[in-house]
């Protein structure tokens, strides 16, 4: 609560306050990753949310698939791995429709491991 309550303070989000919030960002709403934040800001803030391990599906889901509709293109390994935490969000047929060269260049990189 402590954590939603901070981030409903925030009016304009930008990729250093997403940053800044750091893990304290899990108390982003669905509304308001879906409303509030643009994709182009969300992809600046890829390496930070990446690494937050509390997002719940829901979340996580709706950051993705604002960062595809985006532009957001997942066309090796590394940008893949980039979305760390993040990848839980991606759904079945996103992830089945990957080049089996992505995932397996992804799943050599240490970082996407962990």
């Amino acid at each position: 609560q402590v954590a939603s309550s901070l981030v409903g303070k925030f009016e304009n989000f930008t990729p250093a306050v997403l940053d800044d919030l750091g893990q304290v960002a899990v108390g982003l709403s669905v509304s308001d990753i879906k409303t509030s934040i643009s994709g182009e800001v969300l992809e600046a803030a890829v390496p930070a949310l990446a690494e937050i391990q509390a997002w719940t599906p829901e979340q996580s889901r709706a950051i993705i698939n604002k960062l595809l509709s985006s532009g957001y293109q997942i066309q090796d390994g590394q940008s893949l791995a980039k979305l760390g935490s993040l990848v839980a969000g991606l759904n079945s047929s996103t992830a089945r429709s990957l080049p089996p060269e992505v995932i397996w260049e992804a799943i050599k990189l240490p970082e996407f491991v962990q």
